[in-house]
């Protein structure tokens, strides 16, 4: 009974989730405001470990913001300077993640602070490109 009832849910999920990335896949802007709001939840997560030292929590987190920077709805410019912001964010989910199987806490703090700088620099970047273009 139980195991049935899960494999409807689980099915409902799916179902839920294609139709979600079908629409994305129609609106490229809704694709990428919903992949940065799940960023920031994962990155509020991590932040929820680092104040309590969870760090299965901070793990979880930091390897999910690492699979969300490889998916298409992520690439919003294609210049080498957002390739590499887009690289060190995910070398700073990396450390992250290792920091936290090791348990090592202020390593895991710092991997924090220097993703957080590589978000802000970045999207301070898209900003500054997309002001450009749009007074060509």
């Amino acid at each position: 009974m139980i195991r049935s009832h899960f494999a409807g849910l689980l099915a409902a999920g799916i179902v839920a989730a294609t139709f979600a990335a079908l629409g994305q896949a129609d609106d490229p802007q809704r694709g990428r405001d919903i992949i940065m709001q799940q960023k920031l939840g994962h990155a509020q997560k991590v932040l929820e470990g680092l104040a309590i030292k969870d760090f299965a929590l901070i793990e979880k987190h930091a390897d999910e913001l690492g699979v969300l920077s490889k998916r298409a709805e992520w690439l919003v410019l294609k210049t080498p300077e957002y390739t590499r912001h887009s690289d060190d964010f995910r070398r700073q989910c990396e450390t992250m993640s290792r920091m936290a199987k090791e348990k090592n806490l202020d390593g895991c703090a710092l991997a924090y602070v220097q993703m957080t700088m590589t978000c802000v620099n970045c999207h301070k970047y898209v900003r500054e490109v997309r002001i450009a273009q749009a007074t060509r």
